[in-house]
């Protein structure tokens, strides 16, 4: 009997909520949501009121289903995608339902991630996130620049070596930034805000080197995408290689396909600079004097013009002279002429002037003669 009475004074009875409330104790206490994931494949995806979201994960065994904050699901979700989730299991009290809680989602695979990506491009595109109209150009010349990059990663080393090759004396502002994993999203966010208070600059530059397209989804991030589209200064980005084309890529102004690329598209070579100066001088230079010959052929041009109607005037005046001349009472008499006058010395010119018995002058080439109008004969006498 003693026995049996300290078991039963040892037994312990709990209500509903705290049996649910000393399960979830037990999970949180034997659950390392850093060290133990839970993995499936994505089924009956939905979203409540834009806030909440609910869906199955499951395999050929069994079925587990999940809540979490649409706020933290970071990426785009369909039926079918494989999902690794980190979180706490869970029963939810108000229902007695058990459920995974996740925090956070990660994709599973190259076809998961690729759905995904293309979900979320289109969502993007519809926004007019990639518009080729709001794209804009950086100066010719930048001198100032902020780097978001990996300290550590070769690609900010061939970032700063090809621009110290093309372009010396330029300012770069380096803002260190996690670029891949779990972390990368909200740092290099926290980075594109720090540079947007500390500027102006001139060009906002986002690299890091090639990578899976796993390594790379930070910058498929959607938050990350958006932050770029938000930036008030023009950004280049290169991320990975040639043939990754991330979202944030497509977002950004300008689009380097390497991290020597955007260097290349920041600055210019000096090389090339100083043999455009060296033409344009050249060009200036063969402007200006043809410019001065063309001003001193316009100049002969207008002295030969002057010459000629210098002379051609002379010519008019000369013509002009002989044909006064020609008029001149005295040219007359020299040509064998006479010029009658009366006593007052008005020139007679017609007979209806000449009476008889008018005494008149005549003057002829060397000298004058006086005379007398015979009125029967009209002769001089």
């Amino acid at each position: 009997m003693s026995g049996r009475s300290a078991k039963v004074l040892a037994m312990q009875i709990l209500t509903v909520s705290q049996f649910v409330t000393y399960v979830n104790d037990t999970f949180k206490a034997i659950w390392d949501p850093t060290l133990v994931a839970l993995e499936g494949e994505v089924t009956e995806f939905r979203v409540s009121q834009g806030q909440w979201v609910n869906f199955n994960v499951k395999d050929g065994d069994a079925l587990v289903s999940v809540f979490m904050v649409f706020a933290k699901l970071g990426q785009p979700l369909a039926d079918g995608m494989r999902v690794r989730l980190y979180g706490f299991p869970r029963i939810y009290p108000k229902y007695g339902k058990f459920s995974f809680s996740a925090d956070r989602v990660e994709l599973v695979g190259e076809g998961a991630l690729q759905k995904a990506l293309a979900m979320l491009r289109a969502k993007l595109e519809s926004e007019g996130i990639f518009d080729l109209s709001r794209k804009r150009k950086i100066p010719r010349f930048p001198q100032r620049i902020a780097l978001i990059a990996s300290r550590e990663s070769a690609a900010y080393g061939d970032f700063i070596r090809i621009v110290d090759e093309r372009w010396r004396g330029l300012e770069i502002d380096l803002y260190h930034a996690v670029v891949q994993g779990e972390k990368a999203p909200d740092s290099v966010i926290g980075c594109l805000e720090r540079a947007q208070k500390n500027g102006p600059y001139d060009a906002m530059v986002i690299t890091r080197g090639g990578g899976s397209l796993e390594e790379l989804m930070a910058f498929n991030d959607e938050r990350v995408v958006r932050a770029v589209y938000a930036s008030k200064y023009p950004v280049i980005a290169a991320i990975g290689h040639e043939r990754d084309i991330t979202l944030v890529e497509e977002a950004a102004d300008i689009r380097g396909s390497t991290p020597t690329d955007a260097a290349r598209r920041l600055v210019p070579d000096r090389r090339d600079v100083l043999y455009e100066i060296a033409t344009l001088e050249g060009g200036i230079e063969q402007t200006l004097l043809q410019k001065i010959k063309n001003g001193r052929d316009t100049i002969d041009r207008a002295t030969t013009g002057a010459e000629r109607w210098l002379e051609s005037f002379r010519l008019k005046v000369a013509s002009l002279l002989r044909l006064i001349s020609s008029f001149n009472p005295e040219a007359i008499v020299k040509r064998g002429f006479a010029i009658v006058s009366d006593a007052q010395g008005n020139i007679l010119s017609t007979i209806e002037k000449l009476k008889p018995g008018t005494s008149v002058s005549i003057r002829l080439r060397d000298g004058e003669a006086g005379a007398m109008i015979d009125g029967k004969q009209g002769k001089l006498i």
